[in-house]
C-alpha cells in the first residue's frame, strides 16, 4: 500500500461546517464520477484546488461561490451541502489519510481527542481515475470532446465573451451526451491554446468566474 497523503498526529484544527461541508462535496463527487481535478476544473480552480481541501492539510475554506457553481456541477441545491449545527461544537480537530491500492484510492478521515484515540469518521473508496478507463474508451472521449469542442469554435461560441469551463462542458455534453468527460474536455482545450488562426483560445483568471476561455 502507498500511502499519498498523511497528516501529522496533531490533527488539523478546523470548523464542523467546513468539515460537513468537504464531506459533502466528496461524497457527490465521488458519485458523479469526477476526480479531484475534474471538479477543480470545472469550478474554474487551479488543479489542486479540491485535493487540497479534501486532504485537509490546511484550513482552506470554500466561498459561497464555490458551493453556488459546484451546486450547478452536481445539479442540487446549495442547502444540500450544509446540515444543522445545533448542539454540535464549532471546531473540530482532523486528521486525514488517503491511501493508494490497486484500481482504488481510500480516503479516511478521523477525529483527534486530546486524551483519547483518534476516532475513525469516514472512509470512502474511489475508483482510481487514471485506470477509470480503457485505452478505447480514451480514445473515444478524447475525439469526442475535439469534436464538440471544434463545433463551438466554428459558431463563434468564445467570440462575445468569456466562457467557463462549467459552460463548455454543459453545451458539449447536451449535444453529446455523457461521451464528453470533463479530463478530456479539459484536454481538448488546452490543445487550443494559441495563436493558430481560426482556432486559437486564451485561458485567464476572472476576477468573479476563475479560469475561463475566450476566442484570441
Amino acid at each position: 500500500m502507498t500511502i499519498i497523503t498523511k497528516r501529522r498526529e496533531k490533527g488539523l484544527k478546523t470548523t464542523y461546517l467546513n468539515f460537513d461541508l468537504i464531506y459533502f462535496i466528496q461524497l457527490k463527487r465521488i458519485a458523479s464520477q469526477f476526480s479531484q481535478e475534474e471538479l477543480s476544473f470545472l469550478m474554474g480552480r487551479k488543479k489542486g484546488f479540491i485535493a487540497d481541501r479534501e486532504a485537509f492539510k490546511q484550513n482552506k475554506e470554500l466561498w459561497l461561490g464555490d458551493v453556488s457553481a459546484m451546486a450547478k456541477i452536481f445539479n442540487c441545491h446549495t442547502v444540500d451541502f450544509f446540515r444543522s449545527m445545533d448542539g454540535i461544537p464549532k471546531e473540530i480537530k482532523l486528521w486525514a489519510v488517503q491511501s493508494k491500492q490497486g484500481d482504488f484510492i481510500q480516503y479516511k478521515v478521523f477525529q483527534v481527542h486530546e486524551e483519547l484515540p483518534r476516532e475513525l469518521l469516514y472512509m470512502m473508496n474511489e475508483t482510481d481515475p487514471t485506470r477509470r478507463y480503457h485505452e478505447n474508451e480514451q480514445v473515444t472521449f478524447r475525439h469526442h470532446a475535439k469534436i464538440e469542442l471544434s463545433h463551438l469554435m466554428m459558431e463563434g461560441f468564445f467570440d462575445n465573451q468569456p466562457k467557463t469551463p462549467l459552460e463548455i462542458f454543459t453545451v458539449c455534453r447536451n449535444r453529446a451526451g455523457h461521451l464528453i468527460r470533463a479530463g478530456f474536455l479539459e484536454e481538448a482545450l488546452e490543445e487550443c491554446l494559441g495563436e493558430a488562426k481560426g482556432q486559437a483560445l486564451k485561458r485567464y483568471k476572472h476576477k468573479d468566474m476563475g479560469f475561463v476561455y475566450e476566442a484570441v
